[in-house]
């Protein structure tokens, strides 16, 4: 237990601390100091020469649009190649084309493609490694790419133009949302130095998917000048995209829906009428006995389907069975539920 001081050596501290016999320090202020010190400014760089033209918004728009054209291509591209194919979206980007274009592998697949009704046109850059996987599929290998990678020759370019094919129209169904967009391949090259489609200065968004075909993966790229798609920017925000997908009945709908409703079957009971017997009563009826219903004779019966007030009929016979006859429709009942 800590002492206690009494008075007096109350007394002789605070005279010794007046007369100077014990020196004091100020450590709050200096610890105040200390943790300013500690305590870095946070600063985001800029680039003046690469500014941000695109909002965070427009960003999220594109790569909820570009996980559409994943799922479409991994849809499409099991299908044609008959084996489990997988492909993720990686990053959506803006940088210039000139980064870009450095940024892409000697030999390679490019395809140039237009992009009607817009002006301009984009880049699809195709990993050689997964070109060549694919192409060994298609002509019944097992998909291993060769060790020395070669630039294509025409009968290759012409074996993957169909798997180009899959991916421009798996692109144009995931920007339906927005604008029917009509791709077509322009020209294809293996040098990334003979695609000039804008300035090197230029700002382009990138578009990165990882595509995985048995154990061969690689990445797939889009580039779209923003010169190009900057007249449509306004349209690509979250709020118009949802609404834009939201799929609207057509006639066609309609039609089949009504056709295939008319072919099932619902329960239609019609009842004669009602009457309240006492316990004694329900107990002591025997064969031949007669039940009084509510029901009179010349008022209509009340028809139900699935359980539902539907229409007023009198009863009567057609052939050899009983029948009823409907005199009217219940139509406001069956809106109240």
């Amino acid at each position: 237990m800590a002492d206690i001081l009494d008075q007096d050596e109350i007394d002789a501290l605070l005279s010794a601390i007046s007369t100077g016999g014990i020196e004091t320090t100020d450590e709050k202020p200096q610890v105040a100091a200390e943790v300013m010190e500690t305590k870095e400014k946070v600063v985001q760089k800029y680039d003046f020469r690469r500014p941000d033209i695109v909002s965070k918004d427009q960003m999220r728009t594109l790569q909820m649009l570009h996980k559409t054209f994943c799922r479409h291509l991994t849809t499409s591209l099991s299908a044609y190649l008959r084996t489990i194919v997988e492909v993720n979206l990686v990053a959506v980007d803006q940088l210039t084309y000139g980064e870009f274009n450095m940024s892409l592998s000697n030999p390679t697949c490019i395809n140039v493609f237009s992009m009607k009704p817009m002006e301009g046109r984009g880049v699809l850059e195709v990993n050689p490694v997964l070109v060549h996987s694919i192409i060994d599929r298609l002509l019944g290998g097992t998909g291993e790419p060769p060790s020395n990678l070669k630039p294509l020759t025409d009968i290759e370019q012409s074996i993957i133009s169909k798997i180009v094919d899959i991916f421009l129209a798996g692109l144009a169904e995931a920007w339906k949302s927005i604008i029917e967009f009509h791709f077509r391949v322009e020209e294809r090259e293996v040098n990334p130095q003979f695609v000039q489609i804008v300035a090197p200065g230029e700002t382009v968004i990138l578009i990165s998917c990882e595509m995985r075909v048995g154990n061969i993966s690689g990445i797939v790229s889009l580039c779209f000048p923003f010169v190009y798609l900057e007249p449509i920017m306004s349209s690509l925000n979250a709020q118009h995209w949802i609404s834009s997908t939201q799929k609207k009945p057509t006639d066609d709908m309609r039609t089949s829906i009504k056709f295939q409703m008319s072919k099932s079957y619902m329960q239609v009971n019609t009842i004669l009428g009602k009457s309240v017997l006492s316990i004694r009563q329900l107990l002591s009826l025997r064969k031949g006995d007669v039940v009084v219903l509510s029901q009179k004779v010349r008022d209509p019966l009340l028809t139900l389907v699935k359980g539902r007030n539907r229409f007023l009929t009198v009863p009567g016979i057609l052939g050899k069975q009983k029948a009823v006859k409907i005199v009217s429709v219940i139509q406001d009942k069956i809106r109240k539920g």
